[in-house]
C-alpha cells in the first residue's frame, strides 16, 4: 500500500456493513464524473482442468472447447466485447479527443491467459485504434493483488476457520448440508449418479484452511465446481444438447448457482477472510481514487474470488438476474466511480455491472440496466474536499 495510505483504513470498513442505499448523481445538478476505477472477473471459460470431478464420481464426458483449459474462449470474447461498449458509452466522456493522454488510463491483470486477454479484448474495444497497454506480472508468476493466499499466510489457520464457521447457517455444518440438499440431489441427477458411492449429497461438508485459505470439500465444493461448470457451458453458447448433458436448462442452472454463491459465502466473504484477502488490490483502488496525478480510468481485471473478498471487506451486495445473490459472474465487475461538483466537493458511486446468461450465451447489446447500484456509505451524498481522502483512503482493510 502507498505511504500514508495505512494510516487512514480503518474507519470506512467500520460501518461498511450499515450504510444507506446509494442514489446515481445526475450530471445536471453541476456534479461531473472524473475518475473511475473498474475491477473485472475475466470472461467466460472452461474449466481449469481436464477432469474437475474426483475419479469416483462417473459422468459422460464433458464438452469440448475451442481453447486450452482455464483460457477465455473466443466466444467470452465477443461477450467482453459487448460489456466493453457499455462501459465506454457510459465512460468514454473521461477521455475525450481520440486516444488517451499517456497517464490517462491504466489496465492491470493478474498473470493467467484468461486475465490478459480478458484485459486486452475489453481495452481494445473501449480504446478503439490506440495502444493501451496491459500491465501483469511474468506467467506464472504470484501477484498478491490478485492471488492474495497464494504466499505467506494471511491469517492463522484457526482464526480463519473461526471466520469461516461464523458463516455458516445455525446448526453449522450438518445445517449447511440439509441447506443445500436439493441443489446436490439435483447435481446428482445432472451427471448421472444412481448410487450412494458417487452422490454429492451424501457427502458431508468439510472446511480445512491449508496455509489459513480456506477450501470447502465434500458435496458443496464439488457441487459449486460442477455448477459453475454448467453455466459456463450455457454461456459459451453451446447446443443446449451438451449443457449438462441435455440435462440442465437456464433456470436449473440459475438455482444450482446458489452452491458458488454459498461457497464464497464461507471461503471468502466472512470480514476477517476478506479483508486480509482484499487488502492489496483495494489499495490499488483506494489510491486510483485518492491520488492527485492517478488516471482518469483504471481497469483491474482478475478473478470471481477477488469480488468476492472486496464485497466481503466492504459489505457490498449485488444481485445479477439469472445468478444467485452475490455471485460474481464472468465479466461482472465492481465499478467505483468519482463525481466532482464546481465547490471541490466530492462523490463515491459504486455500481456493479454484469451481464445475465442468456445475454452472455447470444452476445446480446447491453443496456444502462446491466449496471445496478451497489449500497455503499463513504461520500455517497457527497462530501469535503478534506474529507474525500481520509474516506475513500479507508477502503482497503
Amino acid at each position: 500500500m502507498r505511504p500514508g495510505l495505512a494510516r487512514t483504513v480503518a474507519a470506512l470498513l467500520l460501518g461498511a456493513g450499515t450504510v444507506p442505499a446509494v442514489a446515481a448523481p445526475a450530471s445536471t445538478d453541476g456534479w461531473q464524473l472524473d475518475r473511475v476505477v473498474v475491477v473485472m472477473r475475466h470472461g467466460v471459460r472452461p474449466p481449469t482442468k481436464a477432469e474437475p470431478l474426483p475419479a469416483d464420481i462417473p459422468h459422460q464426458p464433458w464438452p469440448t472447447w475451442d481453447v486450452g483449459w482455464g483460457e477465455l474462449t473466443h466466444h467470452g470474447e465477443q461477450a467482453i466485447t459487448q460489456l466493453a461498449r457499455l462501459d465506454k458509452a457510459t465512460y468514454g466522456s473521461l477521455v475525450e479527443g481520440g486516444c488517451p493522454a499517456p497517464g490517462s488510463v491504466r489496465a492491470v491483470s493478474d498473470t493467467d491467459q484468461r486475465t490478459v486477454r480478458t484485459a486486452e479484448v475489453y481495452v481494445a474495444t473501449m480504446f478503439a485504434g490506440c495502444t493501451v497497454p496491459v500491465e501483469h506480472k511474468e506467467k506464472d508468476e504470484v501477484d498478491p493483488r490478485f492471488s492474495p493466499f497464494a504466499g505467506a499466510p494471511l491469517l492463522p489457520v484457526d482464526e480463519a476457520l473461526a471466520a469461516a464457521s461464523a458463516a455458516l447457517p445455525p446448526g453449522g455444518v450438518p445445517a449447511l448440508d440439509r441447506q443445500v440438499a436439493p441443489e446436490l440431489q439435483a447435481l446428482d441427477r445432472i451427471i448421472a449418479c444412481g448410487s450412494a458411492d458417487c452422490a454429492l449429497a451424501d457427502r458431508p461438508t468439510m472446511l480445512t484452511a491449508p496455509g489459513g485459505r480456506i477450501k470447502l470439500g465434500g458435496g458443496v465444493g464439488l457441487g459449486s465446481t460442477i455448477a459453475e461448470g454448467l453455466a459456463l457451458e450455457y454461456a459459451d453458447g453451446k447446443p443446449l444438447g451438451e449443457v449438462g448433458w441435455g440435462r440442465a436448462d437456464r433456470a436449473t442452472i440459475t438455482a444450482l448457482l446458489a452452491l458458488h454463491a454459498t461457497e464464497f459465502a464461507i471461503t471468502a466473504r466472512p470480514p476477517a477472510i476478506a479483508k486480509a484477502g482484499a487488502h492489496a488490490l483495494l489499495g490499488e483502488v483506494a489510491h486510483a481514487l485518492t491520488a492527485p496525478a492517478a488516471p482518469r480510468f483504471s481497469l483491474f481485471l482478475g478473478h470471481d474470488t477477488n469480488l468476492a473478498l472486496i464485497g466481503g471487506a466492504l459489505g457490498l451486495h449485488w444481485h445479477v438476474p439469472q445468478f444467485a445473490p452475490d455471485d460474481p459472474p464472468p465479466g461482472g465487475a465492481l465499478i467505483f466511480e468519482r463525481w466532482r461538483n464546481a465547490k471541490g466537493a466530492y462523490r463515491l458511486r459504486v455500481v456493479y455491472r454484469s451481464q445475465t446468461l442468456d445475454e452472455m450465451r447470444d452476445l446480446s447489446p447491453l443496456t444502462a440496466a446491466a449496471a445496478m447500484p451497489v449500497a455503499f456509505g463513504a461520500c455517497a451524498d457527497g462530501c469535503k474536499p478534506e474529507d474525500w481522502n481520509r474516506a475513500i483512503g479507508a477502503l482497503a482493510p
